[in-house]
C-alpha cells in the first residue's frame, strides 16, 4: 500500500499506535479495509507511508526496528540504538534532547504520514536556544537559523556520517562547534599575532569591532591622555606588506580606516599589534620638527594635548636651519614671536608675514619664506622691479642690517638714469631721494638743477631762461674761469685783475631776497669809483 493515507485512516491509526491499541486498533484496521480495497499483506496493518528518511525501513519485516512487541508506540531505545550521535550526546548531558523530560520521541517527531512529511518542526521564533548549552548572545541573536546549521559547519565526524549516509546533512541541527574560529572562519585574522590567546580574551557577541574586553592597562604601554581616544588604527597600522612600526614603519593616525564591518573578522586590513615600537613618540608620530628640536618631545609637549608649548621651552633649543631658513644677521637677534605670533606683528613696522596655509593653529605657525617681501613689505612702491635681478632686495641690501644698502657709485652710474660726477658723488643718497617724512623716494625723473637746488634762485632771478651749466659745472659752484670777455664789459687792464666782488657786491633783490648782483650793472667809470669835485 502505497501514498499518502485517508485523515480518518491516519488519525485512527495514530490513535492505534499512541493512545488505545485494542479498541482503536480495530477501529484503525476497518477503516483501512474499507479504503484500500485490495490491500498488499504488507502493509496491511500499517499506519501509512514512512517519511523519505526512514524509507529503507518500510515493510511488515521492519516494524520492530522502531516499535517493541506488546508495547505501544514507538521504542525509545531503538530509536537511539539508531541515532547513534544524539544517543551520545543525551548521555553527555549536552544539547537541546538532553533538557527534555519527555522520553517519548514521537512525541515531538511523527511518522507513517507520507514521504514528504516533517519530522522536525520547531517554531524558530520562540526556540529557547540557551537549552542547546549555546546561548544566543548579542549579534547571535539576529542570526538565521541556517546562518549557522548549515552542512559545511557541521564538525562532528559522527554526526556527518550519519546524516550523510541519510542525505540529511544539510537538514540536521547537531555537530556544530562553539569555537569563534570554527564559524568565522579558519584564517586567524590577527595573523598569528595573538597565538594560544582565545577570541572571547577581547572580543565578544556583541560585535568585532572595538575590542570591548580588551583592557589597554594590561598591555606593556599604558596609554595616557589624548591616547586613550584614539582609534585602534591610529597606533597600529596595516600588517600588509610587513609594514609598520615593528617592520621598519611608522604608525600614522590618519593612515588606517577602523577594520571590521559590523562585527565580522576579516573585514578590512589586519592590523599590526605586536611587536609595536613604542619606545619614543617619534615610534608613532611624524616629527614635526624634522630633527630641529632637540631633546624629547616630553620636554615641550604633553600627553593631554599638543598644544599649548611655552616659548620658553622652544628657544634657545631650535636648530632653526633644519627649516630651510638660516637665521642670519639681524635675523638671528628676532624674537621667535616675531615671526611666529600674528597677534605680535601688529607693533611691527613695515611687516606683513603670511603663514602657510594649514599651520595657523599651531604653536609656531611656519611663515612663508619665499622671499623678503613674504614677511617685508615692500618700501619701494615697485620701483625696482625692472631694475637687473628683478628688484630683489637681496641686489641692494643684506640681512645684517637694512642699511647701508649694498647700491654704490658704479652701480648709480650704471643702472640709474642720472649720473653722480663731480661733487654728486658726495652728497648723501637722502639728499636727492629723502622726502619731508624721512621715507626714501627713488620714483624720480631725469631731474634739472632747479629739481633738487630748490633753495630759491642764488642769482634773484638775474638769469632767468638761462639753464646753470652755462656757467656752473658739477665739479664746484664756483667759476674759476669764467669768461668775462663774453660780457658787455671785457676786463682788461687794470680791470683784470680786480676781484669779482670788487664789482659783483651783494644786496636785496626783488622781494627782498639777498643775492649778488651780476646784472644790470652801470658800465661808466663813475658807477664804480664814484664822481669827484
Amino acid at each position: 500500500m502505497r501514498g499518502p493515507l485517508p485523515t480518518a485512516v491516519a488519525v485512527a491509526l495514530d490513535m492505534a499506535l499512541h493512545r488505545a491499541p485494542t479498541t482503536a486498533l480495530a477501529v484503525a484496521l476497518a477503516a483501512l479495509v474499507a479504503a484500500r480495497p485490495a490491500p498488499a499483506r504488507a502493509q496491511i496493518i500499517s499506519p501509512g507511508e514512512l517519511s523519505r528518511a526512514h524509507a529503507e525501513l518500510e515493510g511488515m519485516r521492519n516494524c520492530t526496528r522502531c516499535h517493541e512487541l506488546r508495547r505501544q508506540g514507538v521504542s525509545r531505545e531503538l530509536c537511539l540504538a539508531c541515532h547513534e550521535p544524539l544517543a551520545t550526546r543525551i548521555a553527555a548531558g549536552t544539547g537541546f534532547h538532553s533538557t527534555l523530560a519527555e522520553e517519548d520521541c514521537a512525541a515531538c517527531h511523527k511518522e507513517h504520514f507520507g514521504a514528504d512529511f516533517r519530522m522536525v518542526r520547531m517554531d524558530s521564533a520562540h526556540f529557547d536556544h540557551g537549552r542547546t548549552g549555546y546561548d544566543l548572545e548579542g549579534r547571535h541573536g539576529e542570526a538565521e537559523c541556517r546562518d549557522c546549521h548549515r552542512a559545511g559547519a557541521v564538525a562532528d565526524p559522527a554526526v556527518r556520517a550519519f546524516k550523510q549516509s541519510a542525505g540529511a546533512l544539510g537538514r540536521t541541527y547537531l555537530g556544530l562547534p562553539t569555537g569563534c574560529v570554527d564559524c568565522h572562519g579558519a584564517t586567524d585574522p590577527h595573523s598569528g599575532q595573538f597565538e594560544g590567546r582565545r577570541c572571547e580574551e577581547c572580543h565578544d557577541p556583541g560585535g568585532w569591532e572595538g575590542a570591548r574586553g580588551f583592557d589597554h592597562d594590561r598591555a606593556r604601554y599604558r596609554p595616557l591622555g589624548l591616547h586613550r581616544w584614539a582609534a585602534c588604527s591610529g597606533c597600529h597600522p596595516p600588517l600588509a606588506g610587513g609594514a609598520g612600526p615593528g617592520a621598519g614603519g611608522t604608525a600614522r593616525a590618519e593612515a588606517v580606516p577602523e577594520r571590521g564591518d559590523g562585527g565580522s573578522p576579516g573585514a578590512g586590513p589586519a592590523l599590526r599589534y605586536r611587536p609595536l615600537d613604542f619606545a619614543a613618540c617619534t615610534s608613532c608620530h611624524e616629527d614635526e620638527h624634522r630633527g630641529a628640536m632637540r631633546g624629547a618631545c616630553d620636554d615641550c609637549h604633553s600627553v593631554r594635548g599638543w598644544l599649548p608649548v611655552s616659548p620658553g621651552n622652544v628657544e634657545g633649543r631650535f636648530d632653526h636651519a633644519i627649516t630651510g631658513f638660516l637665521l642670519e644677521g639681524a635675523h638671528r637677534e628676532v624674537a621667535c614671536a616675531s615671526c611666529h605670533d600674528e597677534a605680535r606683528q601688529a607693533a611691527l613696522v613695515g611687516i606683513l608675514i603670511r603663514f602657510v596655509a594649514g599651520t595657523e593653529a599651531r604653536a609656531f605657525p611656519h611663515p612663508e619664506t619665499g622671499a623678503c617681501a613674504s614677511c617685508h613689505m615692500e618700501p619701494h612702491d615697485g620701483v625696482f622691479l625692472d631694475a637687473p635681478g628683478g628688484g630683489a632686495c637681496t641686489s641692494c641690501h643684506g640681512q645684517e642690517a637694512w642699511l647701508p644698502a649694498d647700491y654704490d657709485l658704479a652701480r648709480h652710474d650704471r643702472e640709474a638714469r642720472f649720473a653722480l660726477d663731480g661733487a654728486h658723488a658726495a652728497v648723501p643718497c637722502a639728499s636727492c631721494h629723502g622726502d619731508p617724512s624721512g621715507a626714501m623716494v627713488f620714483a624720480l625723473g631725469l631731474p634739472s638743477c632747479a629739481d633738487c637746488h630748490r633753495n630759491g634762485d642764488p642769482h634773484g632771478e638775474q638769469f632767468r631762461g638761462r639753464e646753470c651749466d652755462e656757467c656752473h659745472s658739477v665739479e664746484r659752484f664756483a667759476i674759476p674761469d669764467f669768461d668775462h670777455g663774453r660780457t658787455a664789459w671785457p676786463l682788461d687792464g687794470a680791470h683784470a685783475g680786480a676781484p669779482c666782488s670788487a664789482c659783483h657786491t651783494r644786496e636785496a633783490m626783488a622781494g627782498g631776497v639777498p643775492a649778488v648782483r651780476y646784472r644790470p650793472l652801470g658800465t661808466r667809470c663813475v658807477d664804480c669809483h664814484g664822481g669827484g669835485s
